[in-house]
């Protein structure tokens, strides 16, 4: 488990025993969030299946929404690591193929983080932080920006905040869907996403 948010700790790791405890945590508490569901997963359970007791749990998260925020945060970076080599593609792809390529590598990452979905789903507002909302939604705004050089700060500004509303109301969808649909949610999904690319890829002389 990479590293995580150490403000969303009661007790900062200090040495490498400690860190290694909280890996566990978190591993744990990923894998019962992924089975369970945010609500259904407890404190007692984590503590549990990390073969730790619930007083070196708490010890360190003060409650289950703080393991979860730490969770969503080390999903924040590992999310713009995996969007990056489509972004560094972006000049070539047409808006149909970084729509694809896009909610795909989306796809991708939620197969390979179960938990995601069901922490996107929790009853409670779950918010990351700031600094790591905004890392990924710098790194696609520079993305539309070197595909559209024409564009200014602030239509990329806009048209990143659109597409990631789109993706929002895409996870929404999809985790609602039976297993069976969601194949056809991501790709209406898709149709969408390209048809409002296909407006932004296009040159323009001026804007406004």
């Amino acid at each position: 488990m990479p590293s995580h948010s150490s403000t969303l700790v009661r007790r900062a790791p200090q040495q490498d025993r400690s860190a290694r405890r909280v890996t566990g945590f978190l591993e744990a508490a990923e894998a019962l969030f992924a089975e369970l569901g945010f609500e259904a997963a407890t404190m007692t359970a984590i503590a549990e299946r990390a073969e730790s007791s619930i007083g070196a749990l708490y010890s360190y998260f003060p409650d289950k929404k703080s393991i979860a925020l730490a969770l969503l945060d080390t999903y924040a970076g590992q999310i713009e690591e995996h969007w990056r080599p489509l972004f560094d593609e972006i000049v070539s792809l047409s808006a149909e193929d970084f729509s694809e390529h896009f909610i795909d590598r989306f796809l991708d990452f939620v197969a390979g983080h179960p938990a995601y979905l069901q922490l996107q789903a929790a009853p409670i507002r779950l918010r990351r932080s700031v600094a790591a909302k905004r890392a990924f939604r710098a790194s696609l705004i520079k993305a539309l920006s070197l595909r559209v050089p024409s564009m200014s700060q602030q239509r990329a500004e806009l048209c990143a905040n659109v597409i990631l509303q789109i993706v929002r109301g895409m996870m929404q969808t999809y985790n609602d869907a039976d297993h069976s649909h969601r194949a056809i949610v991501s790709k209406e999904f898709k149709t969408v996403l390209s048809a409002y690319l296909r407006t932004v890829f296009t040159p323009i002389a001026t804007e406004d």
